[in-house]
């Protein structure tokens, strides 16, 4: 049981189960983690982040946004480390997937601004939050950013390699812009190689490959290809029961998804 596990092996263990996409499972870790630790804990500040993501992972944004501005208020002496750019850039993901735009936007950029001038652009913080800006502006001027995002992917994609996290996201933000501008055949490829990357290095039945296929189906579906998009619509919500339950909030979500493509 988790309660009974040391805090120096209950952090590995939370961070696998966020890896994993068991996102229920590694917030009640932190959670704990989080009643064991001293709050001058290095540890706890890495405890408060995974907690952070695993809320993030369950739509649980608001929750997410108030871990981070612990963190946050905890790096008040040192607000251009690493540490501060990262959950800044957090943070503005998070406001923006409550569609508080403008505040997004300016956190976004404060923490591409302190990443660069104390960490280098190179940095997975900063490239972390160039990709949260990028998150806002797919929203707000989805056209004119779309070459933007599409370039901030490859500056991605050469630091961090096309195996890393980042990069997915980055690709699963190309694919968005693309289905928001209508551009059905590219945004149809941008997600067949974001399900090709995230079910070889995540597994099919990871929330985050889940959601993908989703989107693909939506894809489909926009392009006029209804059968295709039926089909694919039908087998991700039985992947996403099977390998997360009915009640998961990923499945939740596709299960709506589902009902715009078929009608049922």
């Amino acid at each position: 049981m988790a309660t009974a596990t040391a805090p120096d092996d209950a952090l590995p263990q939370a961070e696998r189960a966020y890896r994993d996409g068991q996102f229920y499972e590694a917030e009640v870790l932190y959670h704990q983690l989080l009643g064991d630790l001293p709050q001058d804990s290095h540890l706890f500040l890495e405890a408060l982040r995974g907690r952070a993501l695993a809320l993030h992972g369950l739509g649980r944004f608001h929750d997410a946004e108030q871990q981070l501005r612990r963190i946050l208020l905890a790096c008040i002496h040192e607000p251009e480390g690493e540490r501060a750019v990262d959950a800044l850039g957090h943070l503005a993901a998070a406001v923006c997937e409550q569609e508080r735009f403008i505040e997004a936007e300016a956190l976004a950029r404060d923490a591409v601004r302190r990443g660069e001038s104390a960490l280098g652009q190179r940095h997975e913080a900063t490239l972390l939050a160039l990709l949260s800006l990028g998150r806002v502006l797919a929203h707000t001027a989805p056209a004119e950013s779309e070459p933007w995002i599409r370039e901030t992917r490859e500056v991605i994609a050469r630091a961090l390699g096309r195996s890393h996290p980042v990069t997915w996201s980055a690709q699963h933000l190309l694919m968005a812009t693309l289905r928001a501008l209508g551009r059905w055949d590219e945004a149809e490829q941008a997600a067949d190689g974001l399900i090709v990357m995230r079910e070889r290095h995540q597994g099919a039945g990871h929330p985050y490959a889940l959601q993908a296929r989703c989107d693909l189906a939506l894809i489909l579906h926009a392009a006029g290809k209804r059968l295709e998009a039926s089909a694919a619509a039908d087998d991700v919500v039985d992947v996403s029961v099977r390998a997360l339950g009915p009640q998961h909030p990923v499945t939740a979500r596709i299960r709506q998804d589902h009902a715009t493509i078929t009608g049922r």
